[in-house]
């Protein structure tokens, strides 16, 4: 690995130009037929084994079928991850009270609006235009929480006590338990990569993440989508989900697909990040997500796993060689998103 300080670091890569690449091909994607997805479409892997006896030959295991699922379908679930249906469930029940909140109280809470100091935090109004940024708007809503190595959850907007005494702890205690998930699924990466156990260790050390808490009313859905054809620009996501509205593409079939709900178990995607710092070994899938026609609205919970934003990322050593050589320079997330390190 070359120091943090190397002068070639972020040279060549215009952030605005990408997301405008990636929003301009999602507007050429037909997704007018999705089928219902097969077994092999988005495989289940348990990591009760492993999580439980921390054993290398578990370890071997599960990190060949995350290899396999990264390669060749970018989505798997995952079972046996030992975060407890309880806490899921509250978590649930807290965004649904959220956003049966009043609109004034929620707009009190807009993400990035002026007067509080940091941005990417809070509340997104149904019909938004962002994450993903499109010209047409999303037909959800969403609350969102953000920490990095420069702002914590107090730094995140929250609705007063006294509207929802319960919401801050147990959005809180959840978003623990999922960066801490995260963390554990690092080492199977790492095997699956064939580089060292701990290899993501120090890029994690203050990880950047968010937890959207999304709300999708019952719509007629010709009229858009819950959120628009995309991929993430995360190193993985980890997705709970009350009811079936995920679509994704299946890279072997050719065909978008309808992801099942798990029972018990999160949905996993690889992002951007990874895709770029694995050398496009690992593939970053698109994908949408469909509001209920029925009366019933849905709800889920995405959570965006980054590295320290101001961490360099040179290609993983596994995935490049003189025969294949890296096609993206050394780069930061922070600087993959177009924000200057240090702001």
């Amino acid at each position: 690995m070359r120091p943090a300080d190397d002068h070639t670091i972020g040279k060549g890569f215009d952030a605005s130009a990408k997301e405008e690449a990636l929003k301009s091909e999602s507007e050429q994607w037909d997704t007018s037929t999705p089928e219902d997805a097969t077994a092999d479409d988005i495989p289940v892997i348990d990591l009760e084994a492993y999580f439980t006896s921390g054993e290398e030959s578990e370890l071997d295991s599960v990190a060949e079928q995350l290899r396999t699922a990264c390669e060749e379908t970018g989505f798997y679930s995952i079972v046996g991850h030992q975060i407890k249906a309880s806490d899921i469930a509250a978590t649930f029940e807290q965004v649904r009270q959220f956003h049966d909140l009043p609109i004034e109280i929620k707009n009190a809470l807009l993400m990035d609006r002026p007067d509080w100091p940091v941005g990417g935090m809070g509340y997104l109004p149904f019909k938004n235009r962002k994450l993903p940024a499109r010209d047409t708007g999303n037909l959800n809503e969403a609350f969102i929480v953000k920490c990095d190595d420069k702002s914590g959850m107090d730094d995140n907007q929250w609705p007063d006590i006294s509207t929802l005494p319960a919401f801050r702890v147990v959005v809180e205690h959840y978003a623990l338990h999922m960066e801490q998930l995260g963390k554990r699924l690092l080492p199977i990466y790492a095997r699956a990569l064939g580089v060292d156990k701990n290899f993501f260790t120090k890029a994690f050390d203050e990880p950047l993440y968010r937890l959207r808490m999304t709300h999708y009313p019952a719509v007629d859905q010709a009229n858009g989508f819950g959120i628009s054809p995309h991929v993430d620009t995360s190193f993985c996501t980890i997705l709970a989900q009350d009811s079936p509205g995920l679509t994704v593409f299946s890279e072997r079939r050719k065909v978008w697909v309808n992801a099942p709900v798990v029972d018990g178990g999160f949905i996993v995607n690889t992002g951007e990040l990874l895709k770029h710092w694995s050398n496009d070994r690992f593939l970053s899938t698109r994908h949408f997500a469909n509001n209920n026609t029925s009366q019933k609205s849905r709800y889920s919970i995405p959570f965006f796993f980054n590295a320290n934003p101001n961490y360099v990322m040179h290609c993983i050593p596994s995935c490049c060689s003189a025969d294949n050589p890296a096609k993206y320079p050394p780069i930061s997330y922070a600087q993959s998103q177009g924000v200057v390190q240090g702001e």
